[in-house]
């Protein structure tokens, strides 16, 4: 049960004065692109028995992955597999657990929740690299580009195979996997289905913009002539610099708000919640994604490696951390069951 303003609970426990208003207009727009995101995946895959289980579903009848030859791996794959996908579940674990009960949410937890949510996902795609015999990434960048070329190629469904690529400074930027109506939406207003492409465009294009800009900043300082403090960098040259960049999609989103809660300013994520309901919006609309993609990643893995080695992978840490069946990581565990039980054995 959600707390709201007519509840006797309600602000008893708060330990903040909100909003800030320097960091309310940031926090409505972060709320705003999470909450849409959230909508759309609990709209298209919501309706099953669990998130993870219509994900799952979706991405084994999603035709890219009919072409995928599966391959039994052996020992040392199987285990950088689980290895990786357990390490991203225990992540998960705690932020389901901490969006769990509202009663008992702690808005400051916004401050980490970003992060970990980042994190949760970048072991999810080490375990798909591994499931599906690529070089396991070394740093974050290697992993978003692994991610990103994924979703270029069409492996994944919506929302998260829309990208965008080129430079959107001069406006020679182009979109994949969605079809943005062109028209403005502002940041601040209030999710809407009508207009999620178009949100989710100006999401990954500002995600862009932001990353090409501390690529220009780069290059302004590289070489810099005698009697000057930095270089010009033309029009020419900052598209030069955009299309040798990767398309940018919803991996690269989360990797931002990582960053920003981590080095520049997580306190745009708590201090800039309106009241306590805004702020467990936002934490829950950030682990529904979060969730979401590391059940896209973990569908993604079993086309290549079969539902054999995750059923047991999940059932193993379900039991091993006593996790309930609607658990994170238990609703994983039901749902490679169920897909075991009718897959017949290669």
């Amino acid at each position: 049960m959600r707390l709201d303003s007519n509840d006797a609970r309600y602000g008893e426990n708060m330990n903040i004065s909100f909003p800030d208003p320097e960091y309310a207009e940031p926090f409505r727009a972060y709320l705003n692109y999470f909450e849409d995101l959230a909508g759309v995946i609990g709209g298209l895959y919501g309706l099953d028995e669990s998130l993870a289980s219509g994900i799952h579903n979706a991405v084994g009848a999603h035709p890219p992955t009919w072409r995928i030859q599966r391959r039994v791996p052996d020992a040392t794959r199987s285990a950088n597999v689980e290895r990786s996908f357990r390490k991203s579940w225990g992540t998960l674990r705690r932020l389901d657990r901490e969006v769990g009960d509202p009663e008992f949410f702690d808005e400051e937890a916004n401050a980490w929740i970003p992060a970990q949510a980042y994190y949760t996902v970048y072991h999810a795609i080490l375990g798909f690299a591994a499931a599906s015999g690529q070089s396991v990434p070394r740093d974050h960048a290697a992993a978003l580009r692994l991610a990103g070329k994924e979703v270029v190629r069409g492996a994944l469904p919506a929302p998260w195979d829309a990208w965008c690529e080129g430079c959107p400074h001069t406006e020679s930027h182009r979109f994949g996997g969605l079809l943005p109506s062109g028209e403005a939406v502002h940041v601040l207003s209030s999710p809407d289905p009508w207009t999620s492409d178009d949100r989710l465009a100006m999401l990954l294009r500002t995600t862009r913009k932001k990353e090409l800009d501390r690529r220009f900043r780069q290059e302004r300082e590289r070489k810099v002539a005698p009697g000057r403090t930095r270089r010009n960098v033309n029009k020419a040259k900052k598209e030069s610099i955009a299309e040798k960049m990767p398309p940018t999609t919803l991996f690269d989103v989360l990797w931002r708000v990582r960053k920003k809660a981590n080095y520049e300013d997580a306190d745009t994520f708590v201090l800039g919640a309106g009241d306590e309901i805004d702020a467990l919006r936002l934490a829950q609309a950030l682990v529904i994604v979060t969730d979401g993609t590391v059940a896209v990643l973990e569908g993604l893995a079993v086309a290549y490696v079969g539902p054999e080695l995750l059923a047991n992978a999940a059932r193993a840490y379900e039991a091993k951390t006593r996790s309930c069946p609607e658990s994170a990581v238990g609703r994983r565990s039901s749902s490679w069951q169920r897909r075991l039980e009718r897959t017949p054995r290669r």
